[in-house]
């Protein structure tokens, strides 16, 4: 009989992600859970606004293309009051997963439905507890929304009841060192689309690509990218997909400047996978982590990095790799950007067997099967037959 893992996590299989990286990595990580033989109940905490929906119990559906049950709590049209009284009023769903006695339960980081949840079924059936920390309770201002200090009462004690902690980057996973039972370092997982790209040359064409591929949001460091353009060096263009709030700025900022701005929108991952191929340059503009109390790490960085073009930078935590060379970083500025690109190429030709050094390391300590094979001695350790 196959062992059952209780996955919960904020990414909806019927509803578009408003996350990519994070939806992505929630999605492989299913799948990798999938071939190690777990049996998969996925709940689904992202909490779809705008409707009434009763909750649902062990439905068969997909997340990406691993098959899964799938548990939802109710649904209410006010997201932010939906989500706080799913923490407080569901005792069915609560008690189904229960009665599955599952072997393993998965919380993605320490939202407080998440760890309710998680913690509730770690109590009652014994099972193993793996908290995913992908960010701090704190990391991100939420202006006077009270969730992250909802989520922060539940920080302390998923850490402590946790078998393994997953970290995302290595100085949160070392400032906890002595703190947790089992810790990894899991910044990312990077398909094996990607890891078998063949090595492209850059800089050889007479106008360069710039690529931007994530979260169309404001802390996503996007708007440096819409006040650059004015600023543009003369052989440069930039293409950028992705949703969020600031898709409409930019597809009008699109039919403005349509010889350097290419807005593709949402577009499929094989299609990133393509454009950034295409790229001499990655951009990660994202505000700088260490004002986040280093929580967090872009999961676009890996891929970036996987992908063998010069990624330009803001300041990023350690993975436990030596990025000196093969990054350009900047200062999170318009101008520190525009200065970027102009010495890119240099930069490329001076560094690049760093930049194909550090692509292969990324790419053989997060391709899949990497991953996956950590993710085996782990559930060895946790589930030992």
């Amino acid at each position: 009989m196959q062992k059952i893992v209780v996955l919960i996590a904020p990414h909806s299989p019927d509803g578009a992600a408003q996350n990519l990286g994070a939806a992505k990595k929630i999605e492989l990580v299913v799948s990798l859970l999938n071939q190690l033989g777990f049996d998969i109940h996925y709940v689904d905490s992202a909490h779809p606004p705008g409707q009434f929906c009763a909750p649902i119990l062990g439905r068969e559906s997909k997340l990406g293309q691993t098959p899964i049950r799938l548990w939802r709590p109710f649904c209410i049209p006010n997201r932010k009051l939906g989500k706080l009284l799913n923490i407080i009023f569901s005792p069915s769903l609560f008690k189904a997963l229960k009665d599955l006695n599952p072997a393993l339960v998965w919380v993605y980081n320490s939202y407080a439905f998440e760890a309710r949840l998680g913690l509730y079924l770690k109590r009652t059936t014994k099972c193993k507890l793996v908290l995913e920390l992908e960010d701090m309770p704190m990391a991100r201002s939420r202006g006077i929304n009270p969730k992250p200090l909802l989520d922060g009462l539940f920080f302390k004690p998923l850490l402590a009841e946790a078998d393994l902690v997953t970290f995302v980057n290595a100085a949160l996973m070392h400032r906890f060192d002595g703190k947790v039972s089992r810790s990894l370092l899991f910044p990312s997982i990077l398909q094996n689309a990607l890891v078998q790209m063949p090595e492209v040359r850059r800089f050889t064409s007479h106008q360069y690509k710039l690529g931007y591929f994530g979260g169309l949001e404001t802390d996503k460091g996007v708007e440096v990218l819409m006040d650059l353009l004015p600023l543009m060096p003369a052989d440069w263009k930039v293409v950028i997909t992705g949703v969020g709030s600031l898709a409409p700025r930019l597809e009008a900022l699109a039919k403005k400047y349509p010889a350097i701005l290419d807005f593709r929108g949402a577009v499929t991952h094989e299609q990133v996978l393509s454009l950034m191929q295409g790229c001499d340059a990655i951009v990660n503009p994202h505000t700088p982590i260490s004002s986040m109390g280093d929580g967090v790490f872009p999961f676009k960085v890996c891929e970036a990095l996987a992908s063998g073009a010069v990624l330009i930078s803001t300041e990023l935590p350690s993975i436990d790799m030596d990025l000196s060379k093969s990054v350009k970083f900047f200062d999170g500025s318009v101008v520190g950007l525009a200065d970027a690109l102009k010495s890119a190429s240099a930069h490329y030709f001076h560094n690049i067997d760093s930049i194909a050094k550090t692509r292969m390391q990324v790419c053989q300590s997060y391709g899949e099967a990497s991953v996956q094979a950590r993710f085996r001695q782990s559930m060895k350790e946790l589930l030992p037959t």
